[in-house]
C-alpha cells in the first residue's frame, strides 16, 4: 500500500483508538475460520463508533467495507485492503405494537427465539438462521417459506453524507435473497430495521421453531462454513444439482462440499480463501457441463472473483 493511503489509514486508526488495530484478522471473525487481514480492522460494539469509522474511513478517501456475522462473506487469502469495520451493534426491543426494532450488528437467532417465546410470529423461521439482523436484511434472507421482506416495514440507512435516513421497503429494491444494498457501489449502510410482527398462539409458534430447528440439525452440516453457497436455481436446489453431479465428499485443499448437505462447503482442515473458490468453481462447472445450469453464488467475493461455468 502507498505511503500515502498507509499515512491515511493511521490517522483514522488514532481516531478511533482502542476500536481499531491495524493488520487485523478476519478469519478469526470469519463464520469458516477463512481470510487474511484488513489494512485497518474497526470492531465497532456502538452505532457512534460504527458510524464514526465509516464517515472517517470517508473524509480520508479509504477504501471501506461493513461487515456484520461474515456468514457469508469469502475475503481472500491476501486480506481486505482499507478499512474492515465488524458492526457489532446488537441492540433491539420489542414494542407494544408488535414491532421490532432491532441494531444491524443484532444476532438474528436469539432475537427470533425471543419473538416466539412472546407469542409473536413472523420470524420463525429465523430461529435458527447464522448472522445479523443487517446481513438478514441486505440479503433478503430467508427459509422454509418466510423471507426477510415479508415483515419488514422500515429501516435506518448512513448515506454518503453521513445523514441517518429511513427509508421503506420498496427503497430496498428486494429480490429473491438480494437487496439495493448487496454489492452496491452506492455507500449506504444498514443501521437498523424494523419489523412488524404479529401476535399468534405461542405454542403454535413453538412447534414450529423446535420443527426448523430439527430440520436445520438434519439436514445442515456443523462446522466452518459460509453457509449456502449457492442460490437456489428456478424450480430447482442447488444442493441436489451439486449432488448428482457427483461431487458430494468432494475436497479442495482443506475444504470440502459436505457428504450431508451439497450446497455447503466446510472448512474441515486448514482451508484457504484459494481452496474455498476453486471448490466454488469446480461446482459451477460441473454442473453447467452436466445439466447446463448455472449456479450462481449466494456469497460474496471481497479480493477474489469467480466467472467459472458461464
Amino acid at each position: 500500500m502507498k505511503r500515502d493511503a498507509a499515512a491515511r489509514l493511521d490517522t483514522l486508526s488514532q481516531q478511533l483508538g482502542s476500536h481499531a488495530v491495524r493488520q487485523g484478522s478476519l478469519a478469526k471473525y470469519s463464520m469458516a475460520g477463512i481470510g487474511g487481514p484488513a489494512d485497518l480492522l474497526v470492531i465497532a460494539h456502538d452505532r457512534e463508533t460504527l458510524i464514526q469509522a465509516v464517515v472517517g474511513a470517508r473524509a480520508l478517501d479509504l477504501p471501506i467495507r461493513v461487515f456484520g456475522g461474515l456468514t457469508n462473506c469469502l475475503i481472500c487469502d491476501a486480506g481486505f485492503r482499507g478499512v474492515a469495520i465488524l458492526n457489532q451493534v446488537r441492540g433491539y426491543r420489542f414494542d407494544a405494537d408488535y414491532r421490532l426494532h432491532a441494531e444491524s450488528g443484532a444476532i438474528i437467532a436469539p432475537i427470533a427465539r425471543g419473538a416466539v417465546g412472546r407469542g409473536l410470529g413472523g420470524l420463525t423461521w429465523a430461529v435458527g438462521l447464522p448472522g445479523t439482523v443487517g446481513g438478514m436484511v441486505v440479503n433478503n434472507a430467508g427459509a422454509f417459506g418466510g423471507e426477510t421482506s415479508s415483515n419488514l416495514v422500515a429501516a435506518e440507512v448512513l448515506n454518503l453524507e453521513g445523514d441517518v435516513m429511513q427509508v421503506e421497503p420498496a427503497w430496498l429494491e428486494f429480490e429473491y435473497r438480494r437487496s439495493r444494498l448487496k454489492g452496491s457501489s452506492e455507500g449506504w449502510v444498514l443501521l437498523s430495521a424494523i419489523f412488524q410482527l404479529r401476535l399468534a398462539e405461542g405454542a403454535h409458534l413453538q412447534t414450529k421453531a423446535d420443527e426448523y430447528t430439527a430440520r436445520r440439525q438434519r439436514t445442515q452440516p456443523p462446522g466452518r462454513t459460509l453457509g449456502s453457497t449457492f442460490k437456489n436455481p428456478p424450480g430447482d436446489y442447488a444442493g441436489r444439482l451439486i449432488e448428482a453431479a457427483g461431487l458430494k465428499g468432494k475436497r479442495v485443499g482443506g475444504v470440502m462440499i459436505s457428504e450431508r448437505h451439497a450446497n455447503f462447503f466446510i472448512n474441515d482442515e486448514h482451508g484457504t480463501a484459494a481452496d474455498y473458490q476453486a471448490l466454488i468453481c469446480l461446482a459451477q462447472t460441473e454442473v453447467e457441463r452436466q445439466f447446463g445450469v448455472h449456479l450462481e453464488p449466494e456469497i460474496e467475493f471481497f479480493g477474489m472473483e469467480c466467472h467459472c461455468g458461464g
